[in-house]
């Protein structure tokens, strides 16, 4: 994603997703002996998070509300 310079209200949601990201995958971290599976334990936690601006829902709850699939089955987050 690339705002404009200058322009940090552009970036909040990305900026609020990295920090969330940090905690798994400090910056001092390197990402080359990251197993595939770490990813994905980060990528359920983060989305079974509720989040304030989804009404504290999670993502996998307005995911499932709007499309009828459950993300958590596919094979992406399967662990």
């Amino acid at each position: 994603y690339f705002a404009k310079p200058y322009h940090s209200w552009e970036r909040g949601q990305n900026e609020n997703a990295n920090g969330l990201l940090r905690q798994y995958f400090p910056k001092t971290m390197s990402l080359v002996n990251v197993a595939c599976n770490e990813v994905k334990i980060a990528v359920n936690k983060l989305n079974s998070r509720p989040r304030k601006c989804l009404g504290f829902k999670t993502p996998y709850q307005v995911f499932f509300e709007r499309t009828g699939i459950d993300a958590r089955q596919l094979g992406v987050v399967r662990l």
